[in-house]
């Protein structure tokens, strides 16, 4: 890695020392079903996963330790949030829109997004995170299995996913390569990661097959690129 890549890394890291991670109050998940407000939530929410994130990579580029501890705190607010998505996208579940039902997981592109990063946290971090404290690593399994893992390999309901039969968007491989991502890097069981990734070419060949012969993307540049 280039010098001054692995210097810009490393000043991110020490930009978000000491965090102070934002809390996600009820009401501020109630905006969008009460006024259309996504932002305000969404600002909170992406702003733990980008500290994260600045964290994780400062870290593996060092190695000194010195941001594990924030890298902790960082890890367990993420896993007390109700829902790893955002507002906008919680309205699938029975209980429609409004709060997030903890007893139903969801699973929209953020949910996803958050799942692939702790699960590339654990790959790189894992055994230091265990010198922390030996409880880390196995509730974020938890809650990824809870959350992702198992919703995605028993349920087909998912819009998203295609078995409707109406032609989904760019979700659909977006979620996909996160979930594949999460599974490789943390489903223990064999039998089910290989379920898992055998659904998961399924799943993405619901938005492959019927995709134009030039390529087009009614979506736009910026979503062409994301699927």
């Amino acid at each position: 890695m280039p010098d001054a890549v692995r210097q810009a890394q490393i000043a991110r890291g020490e930009d978000r020392l000491n965090f102070e991670w934002p809390g996600v109050p009820a009401v501020r998940f109630l905006d969008y079903a009460r006024n259309g407000n996504r932002s305000r939530y969404e600002s909170l929410s992406f702003g733990r996963r980008m500290a994260l994130s600045d964290l994780v990579l400062a870290e593996c580029v060092e190695g000194k330790g010195r941001f594990l501890d924030d890298i902790t705190n960082g890890i367990w607010c993420i896993c007390e949030e109700s829902f790893w998505g955002v507002p906008a996208h919680i309205g699938v579940q029975k209980a429609g829109s409004g709060l997030p039902d903890t007893a139903e997981p969801i699973v929209d592109l953020f949910a996803a997004e958050t799942s692939e990063l702790l699960a590339w946290t654990v790959y790189l971090l894992g055994a230091q995170l265990d010198a922390v404290s030996p409880l880390i690593v196995p509730r974020i399994a938890r809650e990824m299995q809870y959350r992702i893992l198992t919703p995605l390999l028993e349920r087909e309901d998912f819009g998203w996913m295609g078995y409707s039969g109406a032609r989904v968007n760019n979700w659909n491989p977006w979620i996909v390569s996160n979930w594949l991502t999460s599974t490789l890097l943390m489903e223990t069981d064999e039998a089910r990661r290989v379920a898992s990734v055998f659904k998961a070419m399924q799943t993405v060949d619901h938005f492959i097959d019927p995709y134009p012969e030039d390529g087009g993307c009614d979506e736009g540049p910026g979503y062409w690129g994301r699927a």
